[in-house]
């Protein structure tokens, strides 16, 4: 476990025991939005998005196993303590991205007014000038430790300048010049309950899953 400092706060982080991966991961997006339905016509004349309140969830699925990995993953769960420390998930199908980022694209924070939190766009540089479809659709992106994904295609200008459109919205301002990750990008997440258990079979197998949210 280690000490880790995002903006103003500070998280244990927890390794996940290496083996086995998941049998399956399944994330949530959730956003807050208020709507005043006419009770007339079901028309929405009014619907208002609460800035910055986004967020991941994961639902997290281990195959059965032998007495001997299923201790390492219980042991995950103790140390974790509840909603206490965090741990890094990112999608298994999303370790690389569908586009071809050439370059060595950073976060562009040259002007103080970019990439505040809350922001939906990220401003960056470094990409390959005027070029296509670096980034597409659903790929990921992690800036420090937060896991956010491109809502549209990316391209560069003249000047390897991009502003990409991102969900969820960024919760810090990044420093000029972040890495962009996108070869293996996660999120930072703590667990959704503070009560997690597993069930053990005659066939002495242990069956394991746990729920998580993102970490803010």
């Amino acid at each position: 476990m280690t000490t880790i400092t995002i903006g103003s706060n500070s998280y244990n982080l927890v390794a996940l025991p290496a083996a086995p991966g998941f049998v399956e991961v399944s994330f949530s997006m959730n956003d807050t939005v208020a709507e005043v339905l006419s009770p007339f016509s079901r028309q929405s004349p009014q619907v208002q998005a609460w800035p910055g309140a986004d967020w991941w969830e994961a639902q997290a699925t281990l195959p059965p196993m032998p007495r001997a990995q299923a201790a390492a993953w219980q042991a995950f769960l103790a140390e974790m303590r509840g909603k206490s420390n965090v741990v890094q998930l990112g999608d298994p199908l999303g370790v690389h991205p569908q586009g071809a980022p050439l370059g060595v694209p950073v976060v562009d924070g040259s002007n103080s007014a970019n990439n505040m939190p809350g922001a939906t766009t990220l401003y960056t540089k470094g990409w390959k000038t005027s070029t296509f479809r670096l980034l597409l659709p659903g790929d990921y992106i992690q800036i420090g430790y937060r896991l956010h994904v491109a809502c549209e295609a990316v391209n560069s200008d003249a000047n390897g300048n991009a502003q990409v459109q991102i969900w969820p919205s960024l919760r810090e301002q990044p420093a000029d010049s972040s890495p962009l990750v996108l070869n293996g990008p996660k999120g930072i997440f703590r667990l959704a309950d503070n009560k997690r258990g597993w069930h053990s079979s005659v066939a002495q197998l242990t069956s394991l899953s746990f729920s998580l949210v993102e970490a803010r």
